[in-house]
């Protein structure tokens, strides 16, 4: 098996293929199977104008002008230069997407894991605790293309009485959207059905808010600590942030992780009917 199709790729195998694993401005670290470390590459600018998507399996919302810019996850088209700096050329079709509006930019989204066959909506059992922010998650996970869902409750080794309440309120909330556990890397409980995901070949992404312990369920899959991490705030029950950057992760497994940075806050792409009606819903509960 060459590097690429150990890194998913799932096509005939053609020279000049390549998958993003972190970038860093106009510079993107590349698998591939012409370097066996792997290689860095430049994007052609004049390449990723703005253009029309023909991604048919990309999400409704997102058919429209968008700048094909590569992030982590991606399979790009690459031109090889062995002797200097190698070009990105071509962003190749996505078949499986996340987004959100963009926080700072209400009118575009912003994309924030692609190419998974998985997608982990992360909650911990503690403060941070939602069942209402894990339906829009799943609501946006509704047109994400050719992947699964699944619901990861974190820190199940914090579990206080009447958990079992609300972890049952979840699943019964989420229905058949999507499988529910609870999980804890500190004693393992639940570790072994997350586990059944990360087989070879196959990418898993994780999402969820800041501190919920993301990063410590990707070392804990990885054997070692591949990810910082930082301790909950005793003053606020919520772990620090520590992921600031994608970056595409092969675990002993043969599985790879995508761990994104932490939302804060979190909006359906073009969906504003649904947001007016949601405002509308929280408005009459509070009269």
């Amino acid at each position: 098996m060459t590097c690429i199709e150990r890194f998913g790729w799932r096509q005939a195998v053609e020279p000049g293929i390549g998958r993003v694993v972190s970038s860093h401005g106009d510079y993107y670290r590349l698998v591939c199977n012409e370097a066996e470390e792997g290689l860095i590459a430049r994007k052609k600018k004049s390449l990723f104008a703005f253009r029309r998507l023909e991604d048919r399996n990309c999400p409704p919302s997102t058919r429209n002008e968008d700048r094909l810019t590569p992030i982590t996850g991606d399979f790009v088209r690459f031109r090889h230069n062995a002797q200097g700096e190698s070009m990105i050329t071509e962003v190749l079709p996505r078949f499986s997407r996340f987004e959100r509006r963009d926080p700072t930019a209400r009118r575009r989204s912003q994309t924030l894991a692609v190419n998974f066959d998985t997608l982990f909506v992360m909650m911990s059992l503690n403060e941070d605790f939602s069942t209402e922010r894990i339906r829009r998650y799943l609501a946006l996970a509704t047109d994400m293309g050719e992947a699964e869902a699944a619901v990861v409750v974190t820190k199940a080794d914090l579990r206080r009485d009447g958990d079992d309440a609300r972890l049952g309120e979840l699943a019964e909330a989420v229905g058949g959207a999507a499988p529910v556990f609870a999980v804890s890397s500190v004693d393992g409980t639940g570790l072994d059905r997350v586990a059944e995901y990360a087989r070879p070949r196959r990418t898993l992404a994780f999402i969820g808010s800041s501190g919920v312990g993301k990063s410590t369920l990707v070392n804990r899959l990885a054997g070692e600590e591949l990810q910082a991490t930082q301790e909950i705030q005793s003053w606020s029950g919520r772990g620090r942030h520590t992921t600031t950057a994608r970056e595409l992760i092969m675990l002993p497994s043969g599985a790879m992780v995508i761990d994104t940075p932490g939302l804060r806050e979190i909006g359906r792409v073009g969906e504003a009917e649904w947001l007016q009606a949601k405002g509308e819903s929280t408005h009459r509960r509070r009269k």
